[in-house]
Protein backbone atom coordinates (compact mmCIF):
# COMPACT_ATOMS: atom_id res chain seq x y z
CA UNK A 1 0.00 0.00 0.00
CA UNK A 2 1.03 3.44 -0.83
CA UNK A 3 2.59 4.97 2.47
CA UNK A 4 0.70 8.30 3.60
CA UNK A 5 2.16 11.14 4.13
CA UNK A 6 0.32 13.89 6.78
CA UNK A 7 2.55 17.00 7.28
CA UNK A 8 2.16 20.89 7.86
CA UNK A 9 4.72 23.56 8.19
CA UNK A 10 6.54 22.41 11.27
CA UNK A 11 6.24 18.70 10.83
CA UNK A 12 5.31 15.58 8.78
CA UNK A 13 5.17 11.86 9.77
CA UNK A 14 4.66 9.01 7.08
CA UNK A 15 2.75 6.30 7.63
CA UNK A 16 1.38 2.93 6.14
CA UNK A 17 -1.71 1.14 6.97
CA UNK A 18 -0.76 -1.94 5.50
CA UNK A 19 0.57 -3.29 7.57
CA UNK A 20 0.20 -2.30 11.07
CA UNK A 21 -1.11 1.30 10.75
CA UNK A 22 2.66 1.96 11.32
CA UNK A 23 4.94 5.01 11.27
CA UNK A 24 8.03 5.14 8.56
CA UNK A 25 9.77 8.13 9.73
CA UNK A 26 8.72 11.52 11.29
CA UNK A 27 10.47 14.51 11.20
CA UNK A 28 10.52 18.33 12.06
CA UNK A 29 12.02 21.52 10.20
CA UNK A 30 13.97 23.75 11.30
CA UNK A 31 14.71 26.66 9.36
CA UNK A 32 15.18 25.34 5.89
CA UNK A 33 16.16 21.53 7.04
CA UNK A 34 13.68 18.45 7.68
CA UNK A 35 15.33 16.66 10.54
CA UNK A 36 14.64 12.99 11.10
CA UNK A 37 13.73 12.63 14.51
CA UNK A 38 13.16 9.18 14.08
CA UNK A 39 14.74 6.81 11.68
CA UNK A 40 13.48 6.20 8.01
CA UNK A 41 12.65 3.19 7.79
CA UNK A 42 12.45 3.33 3.94
CA UNK A 43 16.57 3.81 3.91
CA UNK A 44 18.34 0.60 2.95
CA UNK A 45 20.89 0.82 5.34
CA UNK A 46 17.87 0.49 8.28
CA UNK A 47 17.61 -1.95 9.69
CA UNK A 48 14.34 -0.95 11.39
CA UNK A 49 11.01 -2.28 9.47
CA UNK A 50 8.93 0.39 11.06
CA UNK A 51 10.17 4.03 13.20
CA UNK A 52 7.05 3.07 15.53
CA UNK A 53 4.65 0.54 15.61
CA UNK A 54 1.31 -0.55 17.85
CA UNK A 55 1.40 -2.93 20.19
CA UNK A 56 -2.32 -4.35 20.43
CA UNK A 57 -3.98 -6.46 22.55
CA UNK A 58 -1.29 -6.77 25.14
CA UNK A 59 2.17 -4.73 25.06
CA UNK A 60 5.65 -6.41 25.64
CA UNK A 61 5.67 -10.24 25.88
CA UNK A 62 3.68 -12.92 27.75
CA UNK A 63 6.47 -15.43 29.25
CA UNK A 64 6.31 -18.34 27.03
CA UNK A 65 2.68 -17.36 25.51
CA UNK A 66 1.01 -18.69 28.30
CA UNK A 67 -1.10 -17.07 31.10
CA UNK A 68 -4.33 -18.16 33.22
CA UNK A 69 -6.92 -15.69 33.52
CA UNK A 70 -10.46 -16.20 35.42
CA UNK A 71 -9.09 -20.20 35.87
CA UNK A 72 -8.28 -20.74 32.43
CA UNK A 73 -4.86 -21.71 30.99
CA UNK A 74 -4.02 -20.14 27.57
CA UNK A 75 -1.79 -21.00 25.22
CA UNK A 76 -0.74 -18.23 22.89
CA UNK A 77 1.69 -19.09 19.82
CA UNK A 78 5.36 -17.34 20.28
CA UNK A 79 8.80 -16.58 18.93
CA UNK A 80 11.85 -18.16 19.45
CA UNK A 81 10.39 -17.76 23.66
CA UNK A 82 7.98 -15.73 24.49
CA UNK A 83 4.30 -13.62 22.93
CA UNK A 84 5.42 -10.63 22.04
CA UNK A 85 4.36 -7.18 21.31
CA UNK A 86 0.33 -7.89 20.57
CA UNK A 87 -0.51 -9.23 17.15
CA UNK A 88 -1.41 -6.30 14.71
CA UNK A 89 1.79 -5.08 13.89
CA UNK A 90 2.25 -7.15 10.85
CA UNK A 91 -1.73 -7.30 9.72
CA UNK A 92 -3.54 -4.94 7.27
CA UNK A 93 -5.79 -1.87 8.57
CA UNK A 94 -8.79 -0.40 7.23
CA UNK A 95 -8.17 3.11 6.58
CA UNK A 96 -11.40 5.16 7.53
CA UNK A 97 -10.34 8.25 7.13
CA UNK A 98 -7.22 10.51 5.85
CA UNK A 99 -6.59 14.42 5.28
CA UNK A 100 -3.55 15.88 5.30
CA UNK A 101 -3.22 15.97 8.58
CA UNK A 102 -5.34 13.16 10.22
CA UNK A 103 -5.26 9.33 9.77
CA UNK A 104 -8.01 6.77 10.97
CA UNK A 105 -7.57 3.57 10.39
CA UNK A 106 -9.44 0.65 12.32
CA UNK A 107 -8.99 -3.24 12.88
CA UNK A 108 -11.03 -6.36 13.79
CA UNK A 109 -9.83 -9.82 14.61
CA UNK A 110 -13.24 -11.13 13.53
CA UNK A 111 -11.85 -10.66 10.02
CA UNK A 112 -8.62 -12.32 9.98
CA UNK A 113 -7.67 -15.33 10.53
CA UNK A 114 -5.69 -17.12 13.17
CA UNK A 115 -5.34 -13.78 15.25
CA UNK A 116 -2.82 -15.02 18.30
CA UNK A 117 -5.38 -14.03 21.38
CA UNK A 118 -8.18 -15.79 22.54
CA UNK A 119 -10.36 -12.98 22.60
CA UNK A 120 -12.33 -10.98 19.59
CA UNK A 121 -10.95 -7.33 19.70
CA UNK A 122 -11.42 -4.21 17.47
CA UNK A 123 -8.80 -1.60 17.54
CA UNK A 124 -8.93 2.38 15.78
CA UNK A 125 -5.87 4.38 15.80
CA UNK A 126 -5.35 7.51 14.92
CA UNK A 127 -2.64 10.38 13.90
CA UNK A 128 -2.96 13.55 13.27
CA UNK A 129 -0.50 16.31 13.43
CA UNK A 130 -1.63 19.93 14.99
CA UNK A 131 0.22 22.70 14.69
CA UNK A 132 3.71 21.52 16.65
CA UNK A 133 2.10 18.44 17.83
CA UNK A 134 2.08 14.49 16.56
CA UNK A 135 -0.58 13.37 18.44
CA UNK A 136 -1.74 9.50 18.41
CA UNK A 137 -4.86 7.63 19.35
CA UNK A 138 -5.82 4.24 20.20
CA UNK A 139 -9.41 2.56 21.24
CA UNK A 140 -9.43 -1.03 22.03
CA UNK A 141 -12.41 -2.83 22.34
CA UNK A 142 -14.02 -6.10 23.99
CA UNK A 143 -15.53 -7.45 21.25
CA UNK A 144 -16.21 -11.38 22.64
CA UNK A 145 -18.73 -12.27 25.22
CA UNK A 146 -16.51 -12.69 28.22
CA UNK A 147 -13.91 -10.57 30.06
CA UNK A 148 -10.84 -9.83 28.12
CA UNK A 149 -7.36 -9.10 29.93
CA UNK A 150 -6.19 -6.29 27.80
CA UNK A 151 -3.33 -3.65 27.07
CA UNK A 152 -1.69 -1.17 24.38
CA UNK A 153 1.63 0.64 23.91
CA UNK A 154 3.52 2.28 20.83
CA UNK A 155 6.61 1.55 20.21
CA UNK A 156 8.87 4.52 18.69
CA UNK A 157 11.89 4.59 17.96
CA UNK A 158 14.36 7.91 18.15
CA UNK A 159 17.36 9.10 16.22
CA UNK A 160 20.36 9.51 18.82
CA UNK A 161 21.71 12.05 16.38
CA UNK A 162 20.29 14.88 14.28
CA UNK A 163 22.73 17.48 12.94
CA UNK A 164 25.75 15.64 13.59
CA UNK A 165 27.48 12.34 14.18
CA UNK A 166 27.79 10.95 17.32
CA UNK A 167 25.58 14.44 19.40
CA UNK A 168 24.52 14.36 22.48
CA UNK A 169 21.02 13.11 23.34
CA UNK A 170 19.43 14.10 26.55
CA UNK A 171 16.52 12.46 28.45
CA UNK A 172 14.00 13.02 31.16
CA UNK A 173 11.04 11.69 32.84
CA UNK A 174 9.49 10.36 35.77
CA UNK A 175 8.74 7.17 37.16
CA UNK A 176 8.76 5.35 40.38
CA UNK A 177 10.37 2.00 40.06
CA UNK A 178 11.61 -0.53 37.82
CA UNK A 179 10.66 -4.20 37.08
CA UNK A 180 13.67 -6.53 38.17
CA UNK A 181 15.05 -8.73 34.93
CA UNK A 182 17.52 -11.43 36.80
CA UNK A 183 16.90 -13.72 34.23
CA UNK A 184 17.85 -11.10 31.36
CA UNK A 185 14.66 -12.21 29.14
CA UNK A 186 12.65 -9.10 29.72
CA UNK A 187 9.79 -11.04 32.17
CA UNK A 188 9.77 -9.19 35.79
CA UNK A 189 11.55 -11.63 38.15
CA UNK A 190 9.97 -9.98 41.19
CA UNK A 191 7.79 -7.13 42.40
CA UNK A 192 9.05 -3.33 41.24
CA UNK A 193 12.29 -1.96 42.71
CA UNK A 194 13.99 1.64 43.15
CA UNK A 195 15.42 2.72 39.96
CA UNK A 196 19.17 2.10 40.01
CA UNK A 197 21.35 4.80 38.85
CA UNK A 198 21.32 4.10 35.61
CA UNK A 199 17.67 4.08 34.96
CA UNK A 200 16.35 6.70 36.71
CA UNK A 201 16.09 10.42 34.86
CA UNK A 202 14.01 12.22 36.82
CA UNK A 203 16.57 14.97 36.11
CA UNK A 204 17.50 15.80 32.58
CA UNK A 205 20.35 14.07 31.66
CA UNK A 206 22.78 12.30 28.60
CA UNK A 207 21.48 9.27 27.26
CA UNK A 208 24.78 7.19 26.68
CA UNK A 209 25.56 4.68 24.15
CA UNK A 210 27.09 2.24 26.24
CA UNK A 211 24.35 2.34 29.01
CA UNK A 212 22.17 -0.62 27.82
CA UNK A 213 18.74 -0.70 29.19
CA UNK A 214 15.64 -2.51 28.26
CA UNK A 215 13.61 -1.58 31.12
CA UNK A 216 10.12 -1.64 31.84
CA UNK A 217 9.52 1.28 34.39
CA UNK A 218 6.23 1.27 36.84
CA UNK A 219 3.94 4.51 37.54
CA UNK A 220 4.97 6.18 35.07
CA UNK A 221 3.42 10.15 35.22
CA UNK A 222 2.82 10.66 31.80
CA UNK A 223 4.93 13.22 30.82
CA UNK A 224 8.92 13.56 29.42
CA UNK A 225 11.10 14.73 26.88
CA UNK A 226 14.02 14.29 24.80
CA UNK A 227 16.86 17.25 23.63
CA UNK A 228 19.18 17.33 21.22
CA UNK A 229 20.84 20.17 22.79
CA UNK A 230 23.54 20.87 20.15
CA UNK A 231 20.57 20.75 17.14
CA UNK A 232 18.32 23.00 19.43
CA UNK A 233 15.57 20.97 19.57
CA UNK A 234 13.36 19.54 22.17
CA UNK A 235 10.54 16.73 21.80
CA UNK A 236 8.17 16.84 24.81
CA UNK A 237 6.14 13.91 24.95
CA UNK A 238 2.82 13.28 27.17
CA UNK A 239 0.43 10.44 27.33
CA UNK A 240 -2.95 9.96 29.11
CA UNK A 241 -2.71 8.26 32.32
CA UNK A 242 -4.01 4.67 31.31
CA UNK A 243 -0.36 4.82 30.01
CA UNK A 244 1.19 3.82 33.62
CA UNK A 245 4.44 1.76 32.61
CA UNK A 246 6.96 3.28 29.89
CA UNK A 247 9.35 1.15 28.13
CA UNK A 248 12.68 2.30 27.69
CA UNK A 249 15.33 0.67 25.39
CA UNK A 250 18.77 1.58 24.47
CA UNK A 251 20.94 -0.47 22.05
CA UNK A 252 24.47 -0.76 22.06
CA UNK A 253 26.06 -0.01 18.94
CA UNK A 254 22.27 1.14 16.99
CA UNK A 255 21.71 5.01 16.03
CA UNK A 256 18.38 4.78 17.30
CA UNK A 257 16.45 4.21 21.17
CA UNK A 258 13.13 3.86 22.29
CA UNK A 259 10.91 4.93 24.61
CA UNK A 260 7.64 3.21 24.91
CA UNK A 261 4.14 4.71 26.70
CA UNK A 262 2.20 1.36 27.75
CA UNK A 263 -0.29 0.38 29.89
CA UNK A 264 0.90 -2.75 30.95
CA UNK A 265 3.67 -3.98 32.36
CA UNK A 266 5.64 -6.80 30.68
CA UNK A 267 4.09 -9.82 31.16
CA UNK A 268 1.08 -8.05 32.76
CA UNK A 269 -1.32 -10.47 32.23
CA UNK A 270 0.76 -12.93 34.59
CA UNK A 271 0.91 -10.36 37.45
CA UNK A 272 -2.11 -9.81 37.25
CA UNK A 273 -2.69 -13.42 38.12
CA UNK A 274 -0.34 -13.09 40.71
CA UNK A 275 -2.16 -10.65 42.33
CA UNK A 276 -0.91 -7.15 41.09
CA UNK A 277 -3.05 -5.15 40.55
CA UNK A 278 -0.88 -2.45 39.56
CA UNK A 279 0.43 -4.25 36.44
CA UNK A 280 -1.93 -1.88 34.25
CA UNK A 281 -3.69 -4.61 32.92
CA UNK A 282 -6.89 -3.94 32.39
CA UNK A 283 -9.83 -6.65 32.57
CA UNK A 284 -12.90 -5.11 29.84
CA UNK A 285 -16.00 -6.20 29.72
CA UNK A 286 -17.59 -7.28 27.02
CA UNK A 287 -18.46 -4.30 25.00
CA UNK A 288 -16.19 -2.19 27.04
CA UNK A 289 -13.11 0.08 25.77
CA UNK A 290 -9.38 0.79 26.52
CA UNK A 291 -8.42 4.06 25.19
CA UNK A 292 -4.97 6.32 25.31
CA UNK A 293 -3.64 9.53 23.74
CA UNK A 294 0.27 10.09 23.23
CA UNK A 295 1.56 12.96 21.75
CA UNK A 296 4.53 14.60 20.47
CA UNK A 297 5.34 18.45 20.95
CA UNK A 298 8.36 20.12 19.07
CA UNK A 299 9.77 23.24 20.71
CA UNK A 300 12.99 24.86 19.58
CA UNK A 301 15.56 25.52 22.04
Amino acid sequence: MTPVTLQNERLRAVLTPDPGVSLLTFSARKGDTWLPLTPDAREPDCDLKCASFLMVPYSNRIENGTFTFQNQRHQLERGTEHAIHGDVRTRPWKTEEQTRTHLCCSFDSRAHQNVNYPWPFAVRAEYEIENRAFVARLTLWNRGASPMPAGFGWHPYFNRALTSPEEPVHLCFQAQSAYPDANDNRIPSGPPQPLAPHQDFSTEKPLTPDNFLDTCLRDYDGGGHITWPKSAVRLRFTCSPTCTHLILYNPTGKPYFAVEPVTNANDGVNLLAGGDVGCGTAVLEPGQNLEARFELHLEDL
